[in-house]
């Protein structure tokens, strides 16, 4: 089995951490699971490219942003009594990551974890030194910026692949304990799913029934509105400023994003 062979490093980590083979013969199985170089990519060299959050506060970002809260007001008001985090907040983050939830993401998610998983293999690192010098090919760097870069390249090569593979181990408790397919989520090439695009360990940690229905669903608005309030009281959020910024640096570590 291609997949078996290719995925190799990776399942023999998830064996060492007692994860359940009938799990891994699971996702493998699934007609679309495959290995994709492209996750490794973008995961690990997409810090070249900087983040532009500025379509996100035009006139027509606000407006929809607000229609969304009177769509949904009641949800939004039991959310702000229960959480003491504005309104706005929660339906500004809830635009960013999936424009109210009408671009989910179409990455498979066992996929973009497995595949990236595979980040820091020596084969996948050269891959991306290559990648590197093919972006900066053109531009005049000098010798010691490039070291710096490819030094950079090794560093998140291990951290992504480490991260990826504890969103693993998070997607099979998810598999173990709740109603996901987990081998029919979708969402970003980062691993997060939902309309709060929750990373499986976020879903596991902070992920709530906002419409006491006993099941959490981050595709269901209410769940959706309560997770991302939750998520951030839990990570900090209070009257201070600071630590209004700490909490959503939690949930993106981003300045821009943050801003």
């Amino acid at each position: 089995m291609v997949k078996l062979k290719t995925f190799e490093p990776v399942i023999i980590k998830l064996l060492e951490k007692k994860v359940d083979s009938a799990f891994i013969e699971f996702i493998l199985k699934n007609e679309n699971t495959r290995f994709d170089e492209k996750y490794i990519k973008i995961n690990v060299i997409g810090f070249l490219k900087q983040p532009d959050y500025s379509h996100h506060y035009n006139d027509f970002s606000v407006r929809k942003t607000f229609d969304f809260i009177t769509d949904n007001i009641e949800t939004f008001k039991k959310c702000e009594n229960k959480f003491k985090i504005p309104k706005e907040i929660v339906a500004a983050i809830i635009w960013i990551e999936s424009k109210n939830g009408n671009y989910l993401g179409s990455h498979h998610i066992p996929t973009v974890l497995l595949s990236t998983s595979l980040a820091s293999e020596p084969q996948f690192i050269d891959m991306n030194k290559k990648n590197l010098y093919e972006i900066l090919k053109d531009s005049n760097l000098s010798l010691s910026t490039i070291k710096n870069y490819e030094e950079k390249i090794v560093t998140r090569s291990i951290k992504k692949s480490e991260r990826a593979f504890n969103e693993l181990l998070a997607l099979y408790e998810i598999y173990k304990n709740d109603n996901y397919d987990v081998t029919n989520i979708y969402g970003s090439w980062a691993g997060a799913f939902g309309i709060s695009q929750f990373l499986p360990s976020s879903y596991l940690n902070w992920a709530i029934d906002g419409n006491n229905d006993n099941i959490v669903d981050l595709f269901c608005i209410e769940d959706a509105i309560f997770s991302v309030a939750n998520y951030l009281k839990i990570n900090g959020w209070s009257n201070d400023l600071n630590d209004k910024k700490k909490a959503l640096f939690h949930y993106n570590n981003s300045n821009d994003y943050v801003n």
